[in-house]
């Protein structure tokens, strides 16, 4: 990066929403810098009573908005505005914006275009890391992307394969490949995945490791060329390729393999003459051999285990850094102290193959034994990625750490949308994980989270009873009948209470929370939301058993499957909906003949909305 790149500005836009964008404008005014905050029209009112700035960006999907370079760099000139952060995600990690930016007379709060296009290809960042002498997995990233030629290299590596957007990051387009029959379909996701996603669906193949761990270094460097680690973050409780814990340090990880990937995230660094904040990330076999996996050129999503172990705020870094301020220290005094755990908490049901949730937080409060990261909203929509919050615990010891971590996502107050709060907890108690270096397939191979039982929607029914203040026509018996959806299907139940029953206080372990006609009920390991149901005047036929397809939730179809008059079988995919940056396979609830398709490709689809109709087949 230039000298004229990096150098002293007194105002910063922030071009990213939710909790990086809050925690962003809060150090750069904490700094005295002018903070001002790019907007959707979704996000806008969000931001009141928080006393930033805020300048419209564009419509609520990050295509017209966030991902839209030419207005939030128009908004920047428009405020005057003398840097741009792009916090992470969305244009981060974009080499041609963030040479837009540069262009433009503003600083750039990263590293330099150079340096994200050198990485931004994992094919040409294995290349990369060779020369630098990183290990890396054995695989394929040719320039021939014919569907034969990928399939021939991953026999040459044999199976499993992993598949892997060149482009990509996130986990998205990635697909393991077990044998060479499931190849071709595999192959085709991840190609539409990733096009959908980066804008390229160019692959590269590398062999599938086994039992390995998610562990990545933190690195920083200054405009001087210093480059130092910051130690690494356990990253392996992952689900679709998705962190949902990350720690620091990584348990169990021998000193010497620790020295040895942060001297080889230094060299990685150090061959793209690296500035600001990145993250080099690897897989890490149980002998202890490491490979190089990618590089994020742009601050992390689990940055704050780092700056609890290590005593260092890395946003204040980047701006020091950006203003051409050098490191203020060496590699000898950054220390490690202390253990430290975030869980994301995000809006989905795990209980529900991990059904994105849309409404409004009617309650938030985790109380102050921990740090949380959370956006300045209450609000979730299906135009952004799920995670509400980032809850991080430290302590003297990994043990006490997890334990206080546990505690506060158990007693907290989070009521209004279910989340996978339970299923956090549930992970921090297992026996598996309190033992440490779980490996990135632990938690695909564990149970699912189970759906909720009757004594779930005993408890929601009497909350119902109390909350609105029922009068019953049965004498002194109070008839409610609650319902809950778990995977396209209903299921009813119905119950009379008297009213000393109503009366009684609810069970030991359980929260109910209220949102109008909804009632949330939670237990420490679980969480579902139920309907009253009780007048209802007849049930649904809406499961898809009647032939009726809905779409389970907002969002974009990004596949039609069929076409009218197609026989389909029980199981068989109809369409492809994606919802929170996630892919949703919609499939057909029993045999029969598509009626008609009342949906296409790129529409924008709204919850229960009719999708398909077929016509069953008669038994």
């Amino acid at each position: 990066m230039s000298d004229a790149a990096c150098r002293p500005f007194r105002s910063v836009l922030i071009a990213n929403r939710g909790e990086i964008a809050l925690r962003l404008a809060r150090e750069a005014r904490a700094i005295g810098l002018r903070a001002i905050v790019a907007v959707s029209d979704a996000d806008a009112r969000d931001w009141d009573g928080h006393g930033f700035e805020i300048v419209n960006i564009g419509g609520a999907a990050p295509a017209s908005s966030y991902l839209d370079g030419a207005a939030i760099i128009d908004a920047a000139r428009r405020m005057g505005a003398e840097a741009i952060h792009p916090g992470y995600g969305f244009l981060s990690e974009n080499d041609a914006f963030a040479r837009a930016v540069v262009e433009a007379g503003l600083v750039w709060i990263g590293p330099s275009p150079a340096a994200i296009a050198a990485m931004a290809d994992k094919g040409a960042a294995k290349a990369i890391a060779r020369q630098a002498k990183v290990p890396v997995i054995e695989g394929y990233d040719g320039d021939d992307q014919s569907d034969g030629k990928l399939l021939a290299e991953a026999k040459r590596i044999g199976f499993p394969v992993l598949l892997k957007a060149s482009m990509g990051g996130g986990g998205r387009g990635q697909r393991v490949v077990s044998n060479e029959a499931e190849f071709p379909a595999l192959l085709a996701a991840a190609r539409r995945e990733a096009l959908s996603a980066f804008g390229s669906d160019r692959m590269i193949l590398e062999r599938a490791l086994s039992g390995a761990r998610h562990i990545e270094v933190q690195v920083f460097g200054d405009a001087a060329g210093h480059v130092v680690h910051m130690f690494e973050r356990d990253c392996s409780v992952q689900h679709r390729n998705q962190k949902i814990i990350e720690e620091a340090p990584a348990p169990g990880l021998a000193d010497a393999t620790r020295a040895a990937m942060g001297e080889a995230a230094v060299r990685l660094a150090r061959a793209v003459n690296y500035v600001n904040a990145g993250t080099v990330e690897f897989l890490v076999e149980p002998s202890g051999a490491f490979y190089f996996l990618e590089m994020n050129t742009r601050i992390q999503v689990e940055h704050p285990v780092t700056e609890a172990v290590t005593g260092l705020n890395l946003i204040r870094l980047q701006f020091d850094v950006a203003m051409g301020k050098p490191l203020p220290f060496a590699q000898s005094d950054i220390k490690l102290c202390g253990h430290a755990i975030e869980a994301r908490l995000c809006a989905e049901d795990p209980a529900d193959n991990y059904k994105p949730q849309i409404g409004n937080l009617a309650q938030f409060d985790v109380g102050d034994m921990v740090r949380v990261d959370k956006g300045p909203g209450v609000a979730v929509s299906g135009h952004y990625d799920s995670m509400l919050a980032k809850i991080i615990a430290s302590a003297p010891t990994r043990d006490e750490a997890r334990a206080k971590l546990a505690q506060a996502l158990s007693e907290d107050s989070i009521g209004g949308l279910v989340t996978n709060r339970g299923l956090l907890a549930h992970i921090l108690e297992d026996a598996a994980f309190a033992q440490g270096g779980v490996d990135i397939g632990w938690l695909s191979r564990r149970a699912p989270m189970p759906p909720p039982d009757e004594a779930m929607a005993r408890a929601a029914a009497l909350a119902l009873c109390r909350g609105v203040g029922w009068s019953s026509s049965h004498g002194r018996r109070f008839i409610v009948a609650v319902a809950h959806r778990h995977q396209g299907h209903e299921k009813v139940w119905r119950f009379a209470f008297s009213e000393d029953e109503v009366r009684a206080q609810a069970p030991i372990g359980v929260k109910c929370f209220g949102t109008d006609a909804h009632i949330h009920v939670r237990t420490r390991h679980s969480e579902a939301m139920f309907e009253d149901v009780t007048y209802r005047a007849a049930a649904r036929k809406d499961d898809g058993g009647d032939g009726i397809v809905r779409a389970p939730m907002a969002g974009k179809i990004t596949t039609v499957a069929v076409v009218a008059g197609d026989l389909i079988v029980k199981g068989a995919t109809l369409a492809t909906l994606e919802s929170m940056k996630m892919e949703h396979e919609i499939k057909a609830a029993a045999a029969g003949a598509i009626k008609s398709v009342n949906v296409k490709a790129g529409d924008q689809v709204m919850p229960r909305q009719i999708l398909i109709e077929i016509i069953p087949e008669k038994s």
